[in-house]
């Protein structure tokens, strides 16, 4: 990862965006870029107001994210460029990204009102909609690196694209990868299925694990595979996976956007909205 944006709103908790950023950035040996948008629905549209107006904002915008940089500490301060920008902050955001061919964006948590949120997503979840690379979400702030992960799979494309991010972004990190199946699901079947529970239970085990070792050997590098430790559990996902997160004590959870289908594998899923709203830790999302 040697290009990464941050999204910088300049509300409350920005410097947890900043100095996450700033300190991935000094460790990769990455380019930094503080982006800050401008919504285009703050500017007044009668044209000399608009030009005053916008061009406070604009100054007001540039001075914060200076002042933010100038808080890091002497060492992270290059290659640091900010921008200001004016337009639909997702839109706009994600176009800054591609241009720069970004290989991460990192994002606070954002929320709208109740009711704006209900019907338009959070400006994060609006940002995976339109952006093609990872996105990280600083939920705690810190600026150490990342020690302990865990990475959820359900052998998607989008969970093997997530764990490559995550071991990229923490190369030092020990990594929990845990994959979990819902009961239930299987107990539906058993009044056509002679098997014991015990025994289906245990089958469906056996046959992930070898799922688990597949993933593995094809799509994480042998220098990597030393340090990934594998979970199979039993249960409700997103409270299975919290757990795993917190009994690890891992600053960094790894997620797949879009999860695989299909019935006759149980699969954690997409979770990833669910975890945004309330992170346990910082969340790193890929598509």
């Amino acid at each position: 990862m040697k290009i990464l944006l941050a999204a910088v709103d300049l509300e409350a908790g920005s410097h947890k965006v900043v100095a996450r950023a700033a300190a991935l950035a000094a460790q990769l040996q990455a380019r930094l870029h503080l982006v800050h948008v401008i919504d285009e629905a703050m500017v007044l549209y009668e044209p000399m107001v608009e030009i005053s107006v916008r061009r406070r904002l604009q100054q007001g915008a540039t001075q914060a994210l200076q002042q933010l940089v100038d808080a890091l500490p002497a060492g992270q301060r290059d290659n640091i460029e900010r921008h200001v920008l004016l337009g639909k902050p997702p839109h706009t955001l994600a176009r800054k990204a591609t241009e720069l061919k970004a290989d991460l964006l990192l994002a606070g948590r954002h929320h709208l009102e109740p009711v704006q949120e209900l019907f338009l997503g959070t400006t994060v979840e609006r940002l995976l909609r339109h952006c093609t690379m990872p996105v990280l979400v600083v939920g705690q702030g810190g600026d150490r690196p990342y020690e302990k992960v865990v990475a959820a799979t359900d052998f998607s494309r989008s969970s093997h694209h997530a764990l490559q991010a995550g071991l990229a972004l923490a190369p030092e990190a020990g990594v929990t990868l845990v994959h979990v199946f819902e009961p239930p699901m299987l107990l539906g079947f058993l009044r056509h299925e002679p098997m014991h529970t015990d025994s289906l239970m245990a089958h469906q085990r056996t046959r992930i694990e070898q799922e688990v070792r597949e993933e593995m050997s094809h799509f994480i590098p042998a220098d990597d595979q030393g340090r990934i430790s594998t979970r199979i559990l039993s249960g409700e996902v997103k409270k299975a996976i919290t757990s795993v997160v917190h009994d690890s004590g891992a600053q960094l959870l790894v997620l797949g956007y879009h999860g695989r289908q299909g019935i006759s594998r149980l699969l954690i899923g997409n979770l990833a909205m669910s975890f945004l709203s309330a992170p346990p830790c910082d969340v790193l999302v890929a598509r």
